[in-house]
């Protein structure tokens, strides 16, 4: 009898380490199971994430790329601006020479009449003199 006493305690043994081991193998799946449903929720929001961020990055490109056509909209009417100023400006000082040069002319104009009327005035001296009296 000694002997199927030990054959049962080698039994009862054996039950006990294999439900610690199926026990343990149990609580390392749970384990596993757990880390992998954490791992699944954060996989989960690192790809919400990931899409919202892709979504703010299209606004900020969107919103950047209207700045650009709009800067270069206005850099070109700047540049037409400019070149219509340059040319007022040179039309102005077209003008200023043109009205220094009739000035002048006046001027001269005006010394010529000024001598006319000078020998005007000595011919009609002269023939008022030479008329006879009567």
């Amino acid at each position: 009898m000694n002997f199927r006493l030990m054959t049962k305690q080698r039994l009862i043994v054996l039950c006990v380490i294999l439900a610690l081991v199926i026990s343990a193998i149990f609580l390392k799946l749970l384990y596993i199971q757990d880390n992998y449903e954490g791992s699944k929720t954060s996989i989960e929001r690192c790809f919400t994430e990931l899409t919202s961020t892709k979504y703010q990055l299209n606004v900020v490109t969107e919103y950047k790329n209207r700045i650009d056509k709009l800067l270069t909209e206005m850099e070109k009417k700047q540049k037409l601006e400019k070149e219509r100023f340059r040319d007022v400006m040179d039309s102005c000082v077209a003008m200023k020479q043109q009205s220094l040069i009739c000035q002048s002319q006046f001027e001269d104009l005006q010394s010529e009449c000024k001598k006319v009327k000078e020998d005007y005035d000595k011919v009609k001296q002269e023939m008022e003199k030479a008329k006879p009296t009567r």
